[in-house]
C-alpha cells in the first residue's frame, strides 16, 4: 500500500496471480483492503467493548449502587437529579464508560490498528479524546432521560440512551484512533 492506504500496481499483480488456499487469498485481501479490514476489525473489538460496558453498567446501575439512586448529583451542567437515575445512573454511566475505554485503547492498540508508534504519547491523545466524549456522554442523558424513560420505562429507557451515546463515542473514536491515535510509523 501507498502512504495514502491505497493499493499498488504490484499488489494488485500479484493479488491476480494467487490461487493458493483460502487463507492465503484471505490474507492477501486483508493486505488490499487494510481499511476495510480495520473497521471490520474496530467494530469486532468494538462489540466486546460494549459487552464490557453494558456489563459493567448493568452491574453498577441495577445492583450495587442502587442505594445511591434516591441522591441527587449536580456538578456544572450534570444534572442526575432522581428523575434522572441520581447518583446511582451517574456512577454506574461514568465508571462503566472508563472501565471499556481501558478496554478498548489495550485491545484496538494490539489487535486492530497493531500500532507501533509512541504508546505514552498515543495514550494521552487517545485520553483527551475519551474524557471529551466521557462528558459528552454524562451531559447527553441529562437532556433526553427524563422524556425517555417516561415513554419507555426504565430499562429500556436506559439502556436505549446508553446504546445510543456508545454509538456516537464509536464513530468518532474510530477515526480519531486510525488517522492520530494508533499509527504504525
Amino acid at each position: 500500500m501507498d502512504t495514502y492506504g491505497f493499493v499498488t500496481n504490484k499488489q494488485t499483480e500479484r493479488i491476480s496471480k494467487v490461487t493458493g488456499t483460502k487463507k492465503e487469498r484471505f490474507k492477501l485481501w486483508r493486505e488490499q483492503h487494510e481499511g476495510a479490514w480495520q473497521f471490520i476489525m474496530y467494530l469486532l473489538v468494538g462489540c466486546l467493548t460494549t459487552i464490557v460496558e453494558l456489563g459493567s453498567f448493568a452491574l453498577l446501575n441495577f445492583w450495587l449502587l442502587v442505594p445511591f439512586r434516591d441522591r441527587t448529583f449536580s456538578w456544572w451542567i450534570i444534572d442526575y437529579s432522581v428523575e434522572n437515575g441520581g447518583l446511582t445512573a451517574f456512577l454506574a454511566l461514568a465508571v462503566s464508560f472508563a472501565i471499556s475505554q481501558v478496554f478498548n485503547f489495550i485491545t484496538q492498540r494490539k489487535v486492530t490498528f497493531k500500532a507501533n508508534n509512541n504508546v505514552a504519547k498515543s495514550a494521552i491523545i487517545y485520553a483527551i479524546t475519551v474524557i471529551g466524549l466521557y462528558f459528552l456522554q454524562l451531559y447527553l442523558p441529562t437532556l433526553v432521560r427524563a422524556q425517555v424513560v417516561a415513554a419507555l420505562g426504565a430499562v429500556i429507557g436506559d439502556l436505549l440512551i446508553k446504546v445510543a451515546a456508545m454509538t456516537m463515542t464509536m464513530m468518532v473514536q474510530f477515526l480519531a484512533s486510525k488517522w492520530f491515535i494508533m499509527r504504525r510509523v
